[in-house]
């Protein structure tokens, strides 16, 4: 019987245990902290949103699209969720979301505690892993090294197989650190830059305290490259790309965040890392066209005498953000809306349509949903998830230069990934092709 050691309690550990245990191995699993999943727990706000009907490529960024696709082409989503609700955990689906039917994640987390100890699976909590070895002796075997914290003793386990599921650096309270990463890189595998996905968004010279707490619906556009302003536009000649997503905003103390915010966070953090700058554009009248709103700018201006512009336009946006909107339009809240001018009408559209901010940075990893970047994918093998440097070793999940949207996407590669892994450690004999 193969030994299997998997590193870390969380989604794709806890798949990768379950299915190495089913497919004949003795499995150990060994989890930092006191108890499994915890952030599995925290996922979709406490519902666990754990799949999305609607796939393509576009839902994951990182190094190679081809390895994404090779992935689900092994372990596609619907066969997750088949092995899941074949094992007993009813999922329900809300507008493509897939989620646990108790829509509460603790469930899923229950679901694999039971299953890995009716399966015979060893699971050792309070374990800190500092390092993986690997001996040419009696054929070649690995000995993981921990930490028991709750004893303090340094322990060790041989086994043939070994699988680093051990999380990104996101979600850091929650999560195992860096130590993933560490033994890729010990065993000759090169990590991209680590970089915080799915965050809140810190911006400068907005005035976001004056709105913090608003909400808004709104088309938000991210642009990046050279001598952007804050105002609009770009320097003559210099190259801009654009993100755009659609979604609810909240504007905070220190800058933005929100679903639509969040989605774009990635490459906002990627071009500020490269010395780029970032810039926000948000539509807050998204579906109305900016000549419609000018034209019934002119018609209200005509119908009214002393209604003040903040008054008149008190409808449009929340109060807080209008008065923000028509202050950097350069026009007085209390100023009567018959007396502006045009250009004055005019400049409130702009902002309504375009309101800019600057990006400066994001918030830190314990604040992000996810890790983007990871371990390079040319060493790893998409249809097993198994080291290219070093047989018998397999990443999975997080650890890998692979990064989900919003949606269910990031839980759906785990899932993906860690049964993929699961199977080929307990089945394959090293060197050859499970």
């Amino acid at each position: 019987m193969r030994t299997v050691t998997v590193i870390g309690g969380g989604a794709s550990g806890l798949c990768a245990a379950l299915s190495a245990r089913e497919a004949g191995a003795e499995v150990v699993l060994l989890e930092h902290n006191d108890r499994l999943g915890r952030k599995l727990s925290a996922t979709g706000n406490g519902k666990c949103n754990l799949g999305n009907a609607f796939l393509s490529e576009e839902c994951y960024r990182g190094g190679d699209s081809a390895f994404v696709n090779t992935v689900f082409d092994k372990m596609s989503p619907e066969m997750v969720r088949a092995y899941l609700s074949g094992h007993g955990l009813f999922l329900k689906e809300k507008r493509g979301y897939f989620y646990p039917y108790s829509e509460q994640a603790a469930s899923v987390v229950n679901f694999f505690a039971s299953r890995l100890k009716d399966a015979g699976v060893k699971v050792r909590l309070w374990a800190e892993v500092t390092e993986v070895l690997y001996s040419m002796n009696n054929g070649g075997s690995f000995l993981v090294r921990y930490i028991d914290k709750e004893s303090g003793r340094n322990e060790q386990i041989p086994c043939d197989s070994v699988i680093v599921a051990s999380g990104g650096l996101a979600g850091d309270n929650l999560g195992a650190g860096p130590v993933g990463y560490e033994i890729a890189k010990s065993f000759g595998h090169p990590v991209t830059k680590l970089f915080p996905a799915l965050v809140q968004l810190i911006c400068k010279g907005a005035g976001t305290k004056a709105i913090s707490g608003v909400r808004a619906e709104a088309d938000v556009k991210l642009l990046t490259g050279n001598g952007l302003s804050a105002q609009g536009g770009s320097r003559k000649g210099n190259a801009v790309r654009t993100y755009s997503e659609s979604g609810e905003v909240l504007f905070t103390d220190y800058g933005i965040s929100g679903i639509a915010v969040m989605q774009l966070s990635r490459y906002a953090s990627e071009a500020l890392q490269k010395g780029l700058e970032a810039v926000l554009e948000l539509d807050l009248m998204p579906g109305t066209d900016a000549e419609v709103l000018c034209k019934e700018f002119r018609v209200l201006a005509e119908k009214t005498h002393t209604i003040s512009t903040e008054d008149m336009l008190t409808g449009f946006l929340p109060k807080k953000l209008l008065y923000k909107i028509i202050c950097e339009a350069g026009v007085r809240a209390e100023q009567p809306f018959a007396s502006l001018s045009e250009a004055q009408r005019n400049a409130i559209v702009s902002q309504m349509k375009g309101f800019r901010l600057s990006v400066t940075g994001t918030k830190e990893f314990a604040s992000a949903q996810v890790t983007a970047g990871g371990i390079e994918l040319g060493g790893i093998d998409a249809e097993t998830m198994e080291s290219g440097l070093r047989k018998g070793l397999y990443f999975t999940g997080e650890l890998l230069d692979v990064d989900g949207t919003c949606g269910g996407y990031n839980l759906q590669f785990a899932f993906a990934t860690g049964l993929l892994a699961g199977r080929a450690a307990a089945r394959k004999d090293r060197g050859e092709k499970a």
